[in-house]
C-alpha cells in the first residue's frame, strides 16, 4: 500500500496520575516522539492507554497498543544511590492492561527527600505522531483525557 494512502487513526492519552501538566519540551526528554509529562501529587501511576506490557525496567513501563505503537511511561529520572523499591510496579510484562489500570505505588516523598525528581512523563515513541494536541493544562486529574494524537497506520 502507499503510504500516500494511509489511514490517520486518533488515539486518546489519559493523565496517568493526579498532578500539574508540564510541557514535554521543558523536561529534556528525547525518547518520547509526542507526550507530556506530569509533577505528581500523589504515588498511584495508572496506565495511560490500554495495551500490553512490554518491558518493565526499574523506572519505566512500555506498552504495546493499537496501530503498532509503543508508549513508555517513566517516573523520575533516579539515580543509582536510592532504594529499589522507590518504584513498586503492580505489571509484568506481557500482562493485558486497560487506561486506568494501576501501573505502580510511588514514593514520591523518598524521591524528594532524595532531592531527585518524580516527575511522571508518558508518550509515544519510536514513531511520529501525525499530529498532536494536549487538552488541558495546569491541575489534572488521573483519568481525564490529557492528549489526542493522530497515528499513520
Amino acid at each position: 500500500m502507499m503510504k500516500l494512502f494511509q489511514r490517520k487513526h486518533t488515539v486518546t492519552l489519559a493523565a496517568p496520575v493526579n498532578g500539574m501538566y508540564v510541557d514535554l519540551r521543558k523536561t529534556g526528554e528525547t525518547t518520547i516522539t509526542a507526550g507530556f509529562a506530569v509533577e505528581p501529587m500523589e504515588g498511584e501511576i495508572h496506565a495511560p492507554i490500554a495495551g500490553q506490557i512490554t518491558a518493565v525496567t526499574a523506572q519505566t513501563v512500555t506498552i504495546a497498543a493499537d496501530f503498532g505503537c509503543e508508549y513508555l511511561v517513566q517516573i523520575g529520572d533516579l539515580t543509582a544511590n536510592l532504594d529499589d523499591q522507590i518504584v513498586n510496579w503492580q505489571v509484568a510484562v506481557g500482562d493485558a492492561v486497560s487506561a486506568d489500570v494501576m501501573l505502580a505505588n510511588v514514593s514520591i516523598e523518598t524521591i524528594h527527600a532524595a532531592n531527585q525528581s518524580a516527575l511522571v512523563t508518558c508518550g509515544l515513541i519510536g514513531k511520529q505522531a501525525a499530529d498532536f494536541e494536549i487538552s488541558q493544562t495546569g491541575l489534572i486529574s488521573q483519568g481525564n483525557q490529557l492528549a489526542t494524537l493522530k497515528i499513520k497506520a
